[in-house]
């Protein structure tokens, strides 16, 4: 199975910018220690704009991806209607959006 990569990125909405940034934080610790085929897993508060968020990440192969969410799930709660991602982070949110990259050179 291929390696899976993640750009994910999310505008929070005003106010509940120190509330995500806790929870980002937790959730960056537990997935690193917790998540078996986690290669990287590292969010970011954007510098000028405290509620832009990112993360980047990357899994072994899909069944580590899926087990993650499914980790999260236990944690956080159930995914909102049709999603992955746990109602009560997607509470969080005004915009978000996720997407997948191919690996094309990596200097490590």
């Amino acid at each position: 199975m291929p390696q899976i990569n993640v750009l994910f990125r999310a505008k929070v909405k005003a106010g509940r910018e120190d509330e995500f940034y806790k929870v980002a934080s937790e959730i960056t610790k537990s997935t690193r220690a917790e998540d078996e085929g986690c290669i990287n897993f590292t969010f970011h508060q954007h510098t000028e704009n405290p509620n832009d968020f990112f993360a980047y990440e990357q899994w072994r192969d899909q069944d580590a991806f899926n087990a993650h969410f499914a980790r999260l799930a236990k944690v956080y709660g159930a995914p909102t209607e049709g999603g992955i991602l746990p109602a009560f982070l997607s509470d969080f949110f005004e915009e978000m959006q996720a997407e997948m990259f191919n690996v094309v050179e990596s200097a490590s």
